[in-house]
């Protein structure tokens, strides 16, 4: 009966993905599908439509094996480094720009998640 449950729970998840990408196909903007997908998801948990429970076990083993889902993208990149030649000095620019920009995005959200806990406000 377990894998009924576990089941479900993935197709929960997929459903969300499927909107996404079927919003996606239907917007003028270009927003990949997974990442409205995603935004439908969180959204669903934060106003409480969908139980955190309904999908907990599956999207922990996503979680767990998330390092197996890089595996394509970095076999896709390696076979096209002579797209990516002359190319590398703006690719490594880019790389250190938005790893300044998410440290700093981090740090400030951590430092007012933190003075907001300080302050006793309820974090829920």
């Amino acid at each position: 009966m377990k894998g009924v449950y576990m089941l479900l729970e993935f197709c929960t998840i997929f459903v969300f993905l499927y909107v996404g990408n079927f919003i996606s196909s239907c917007l003028p903007v270009p927003i990949p599908g997974t990442v409205i997908g995603m935004l439908l998801l969180f959204f669903s948990l934060h106003l409480k439509l969908l139980k955190l429970e309904s999908i907990e076990k599956a999207a922990s083993i996503l979680l767990m094996n998330m390092a197996i889902l890089f595996i394509p993208p970095g076999v896709s990149l390696v076979k096209s480094l002579r797209l990516l030649e002359g190319s590398w000095m703006k690719i490594i620019l880019v790389m250190i720009v938005t790893t300044i920009i998410t440290i700093a995005v981090t740090g400030i959200f951590i430092q007012w998640f933190i003075g907001r806990c300080e302050n006793g406000k309820s974090i829920k």
